[in-house]
């Protein structure tokens, strides 16, 4: 099958759970319920990885397809809804053979879409965008060859990106490192600093306060697993200080309406459970648990948009397959803001 990108017009690694010398329960309710979880795709495959962004006046969500969570090939699909209930493809990029984690950013004329994809070890990231939501540019590698952008985000006029190295051609985890990185323009992306390095850096996502940054690092495998690193402006030197809970990956952060949410896969070591979960990031720098939703097996990767007095979830799990960690659905939850 050749390898480009497919546009339909119509209405790395396997999923392990990391073994943490850090026990903690996995939470089970938080003090918020969801209004509505539904799910939105699902057709006995590896849907996963959600990207959710509202951009001229429509929704949009990403995710990768495949027949499991490691698969060798993979495509991202895009949907559109004008209303969140009715969901359209509008897009599946095929740009090499394991298309994987999508990650958008929408800016006032120009929806972008991050494309992580391997071939075999070889990971390029890959940008697209569109300024009319119907036709999509020829893909372009961005950045350094084997890293990853994630969870790109706009600040004090210019786009900001944590980029994470996949490399564990060296033991320990030291081919691994995170970089801050930023641009004009969305497609030329240059180094700011080393946010931390050589320690099985992963998933970073980035939280500005002002002309304060905080970074929130997976370290992919190891003991504490979840890390926050600050940094102020010009955000060359990193100070990293304890998480006060075990785990972050698939995590995203938003701030809807003055208050600051980190969305993040939940983990039980004891029991090797997993689940999700949305904190509020108080002024304190700690995490209280605020929601959590319904999901098992290979789950999580949560992003948000906020939607009147609510916010959306969109998320993926397994908990009603009947194979959940190897066939997983697409939800949207709705969850009211805090007040």
């Amino acid at each position: 099958m050749s390898r480009t990108l497919m546009l339909l017009n119509c209405c790395v690694a396997i999923f392990s759970l990391p073994s943490l010398l850090w026990a903690q329960a996995l939470p089970t309710e938080g003090p918020v319920k969801p209004k509505e979880v539904r799910k939105i795709y699902g057709d006995g495959k590896h849907n996963a990885f959600t990207a959710f962004r509202k951009w001229q006046g429509a929704y949009w969500i990403a995710f990768r397809h495949a027949p499991s969570h490691g698969y060798g090939e993979a495509d991202l699909i895009v949907l559109r809804s004008e209303d969140t209930k009715d969901w359209k493809e509008t897009a599946r990029i095929n740009v090499l053979p394991d298309d994987r984690d999508p990650q958008f950013l929408a800016t006032e004329k120009r929806l972008f879409l991050y494309n992580p994809a391997l071939e075999g070890s070889k990971l390029t990231t890959f940008a697209l965008y569109t300024d009319d939501g119907k036709t999509w540019s020829k893909p372009e590698p961005v950045y350094k060859p084997q890293y990853i952008l994630w969870k790109p985000i706009e600040h004090a006029g210019q786009y900001w990106s944590a980029a994470h190295k996949k490399d564990d051609s060296k033991a320990g985890g030291k081919g691994r490192d995170v970089h801050l990185i930023k641009s004009d323009d969305g497609l030329k992306w240059d180094t700011v600093s080393l946010v931390r390095g050589g320690n099985w850096e992963s998933e970073t996502t980035l939280l500005f306060q002002g002309d304060h940054a905080v970074a929130f690092l997976r370290s992919k495998y190891g003991s504490p697993q979840a890390q926050i690193l600050e940094s102020d402006a010009p955000y060359t030197e990193w100070k990293p200080r304890p998480a006060p809970i075990n785990h972050f990956s698939g995590h995203s952060c938003h701030t809807f309406k003055g208050v600051t949410y980190l969305f993040t896969r939940t983990m039980d070591t004891t029991k090797r459970e997993a689940g999700q979960a949305i904190y509020t990031y108080e002024k304190d720098g700690t995490l209280k648990l605020y929601c959590v939703l319904p999901a098992g097996g290979d789950c999580a990767y949560a992003e948000a948009v906020e939607h009147g007095s609510d916010m959306l979830v969109s998320y993926y799990s397994g908990h009603e397959t009947d194979s959940p960690n190897t066939k997983t659905n697409i939800y949207l939850a709705t969850v009211p803001l805090a007040k």
